[in-house]
């Protein structure tokens, strides 16, 4: 298992392009197809095809994929550890989350940082993604979803679910906006990939409402950019943009909110630095976002 010839596989794997992935890779094409080669050979097995628009991966690639992933993670996990043991210094961290919360919270939090004493990675996981998959690639996942038992976690902050309108519209100074109501606007929301969506069309079926006249966008900067340049309410988690006036949106059970989690191995070889780190995010995002009252954030696991 040479590191150098899985990372190549799974770049080839990312791009399914040997010229692209060769320059990624800051190496030439021939270089790159020897790499690749050499390690079916070594495995004995076929796990790229040539595809008309590129490279593909065989069945047997398909599957082995995540266990190269796994074995390039443990690789990188181990160095750092080492790393720590030779310093004695926790110099070096992953941080894993969707979009909007890694461009909202992650990223200015990681801004924050004395980046000569710890260098943060950021990596966007899928809201899908389970904590598993996710801790395998980073040190702390932040995620809209509470982590199982068997991971360290921590509670950070909980975000309502704006309702955004432009300036002129007839919401605009209101603070808050009953679900009921809500409903009877054209509602312009991101999909299902997105928490915001999942939250709303959960407190809808809750209701046993309807929403006659919904608009769905890849993004929630999107759906505010739509709100701002005609009718209906953005529905999103998302910081403001374009002057939106924002109002929370009420139900019969509170204020539609998710409430943010960070979540690590509870083996990570680094366990004190990572969770000391967990509850520096949790201030940060509760200093960041006080617009509900934040619960406790002790750890758990």
């Amino acid at each position: 298992m040479d590191e150098r010839l899985l990372t190549a596989f799974l770049t080839v794997s990312e791009t399914r392009n040997v010229s692209l992935a060769a320059r990624r890779l800051n190496i030439t094409q021939p270089a790159l197809s020897r790499q690749l080669q050499k390690l079916q050979r070594h495995l004995k097995v076929e796990l790229l095809q040539s595809h008309h628009s590129g490279v593909a991966l065989t069945a047997a690639g398909e599957a082995f994929l995540p266990a190269a992933q796994t074995v390039v993670n443990e690789i990188h996990k181990a160095e750092a550890f080492a790393r720590m043991l030779a310093t004695g210094t926790f110099s070096e961290i992953t941080f894993a989350a969707p979009g909007t919360t890694l461009i909202d919270i992650v990223i200015p939090f990681v801004a924050t940082l004395d980046s000569s004493q710890l260098h943060s990675h950021v990596i966007e996981t899928p809201l899908g993604a389970s904590l598993q998959q996710a801790v395998n690639t980073a040190d702390l996942v932040i995620m809209p979803s509470e982590p199982p038992e068997e991971f360290g976690s921590i509670a950070l902050v909980e975000l309502p679910v704006w309702a955004y309108v432009a300036p002129d519209h007839p919401w605009a100074d209101r603070e808050h906006i009953p679900l009921e109501e809500l409903v009877g606007e054209r509602v312009v929301v991101a999909t299902t990939d997105f928490m915001s969506r999942r939250v709303l069309d959960g407190a809808v079926d809750v209701a046993g409402l309807t929403v006659p006249q919904i608009v769905e966008t890849n993004s929630g900067r999107v759906a505010q950019a739509l709100v701002a340049t005609g009718n209906g309410v953005a529905v999103v988690t998302e910081d403001a943009y374009f002057g939106l006036k924002p109002a929370k949106i009420s139900t019969g059970a509170g204020i539609l909110s998710v409430w943010l989690h960070a979540g690590w191995r509870a083996d990570h070889y680094a366990l004190d630095q990572v969770q000391a780190l967990a509850e520096r995010l949790a201030s940060f995002a509760q200093t960041r976002y006080p617009e509900l009252t934040p619960g406790p954030f002790d750890p758990v696991g």
